[in-house]
């Protein structure tokens, strides 16, 4: 079953609800540590100046630290999501969110960007769901450009602290609670993830994974192939 626009809002009221202590530990992990990593894979790969495109671009915490750098253009699929970043950039000309685009009919242009990156969502949707979505992300790229995705793997440190976390609330009987939408595809391998971007029309490049984020995601890198 893939995640609908409602485990995206109910995720992200939750982060001011009763998850709070995950909350903020998100929060802290958002702000301070996978900037530094995505900036590093981004330089790598983008040149400064580049326009890029958050598709789920969340409440906006990663975009501002990347703005010395390139213009980011922001997306996301959660009007809840979309209200928070509003609120906390409204001010900073250099982001521009658009509210609630699908990831699936992205409202740009073809080849209108350098680069596309998200972290955390790829792994939300079904093997469909994720070519479509590739595909759709490959169409606005540019010739050349790139797709950087950070995605949780089955041996991520996250996953398995989640795992740890839910048992405990199930222990505690806190039932009802919702720490993320539901993970159905959290990668499993090089070959399968390849797969995948071949049938998008993209090259994977790279397929990391080690301390810059806290062995929390397999960081992967697909070129477009014309």
């Amino acid at each position: 079953m893939s995640t609908s626009r409602e485990d995206w809002n109910s995720y992200w009221r939750q982060q001011e609800s009763v998850t709070k202590a995950y909350g903020r530990i998100a929060d802290i992990y958002r702000r301070f540590i996978i900037p530094r990593s995505l900036k590093y894979t981004l330089r790598n790969v983008v040149l400064p100046g580049s326009t890029l495109l958050h598709a789920g671009a969340g409440s906006g915490e990663i975009d501002i630290k990347l703005t010395d750098d390139w213009n980011v253009v922001s997306v996301d699929f959660s009007q809840q999501a979309v209200t928070e970043h509003n609120e906390r950039y409204a001010k900073n000309r250099q982001i521009d969110l658009i509210s609630q685009a699908d990831l699936f009919s992205l409202p740009f242009r073809d080849e209108t960007f350098e680069a596309v990156f998200n972290l955390g969502v790829m792994e939300h949707f079904t093997d469909e769901q994720i070519v479509n979505a590739l595909r759709e992300m490959r169409r606005v790229t540019k010739t050349r450009g790139v797709l950087v995705l950070y995605w949780p793997p089955h041996w991520g440190l996250s996953v398995i602290a989640l795992r740890i976390a839910k048992g405990v609330m199930q222990l505690e009987k806190r039932r009802g609670i919702t720490l993320h939408p539901p993970e159905i595809n959290l990668i499993r391998s090089r070959r399968q993830c390849a797969e995948w971007m071949c049938d998008a029309g993209l090259h994977l490049e790279q397929f990391s994974f080690g301390v810059g984020d806290f062995f929390t995601h397999q960081i992967i890198v697909a070129r477009r192939t014309e």
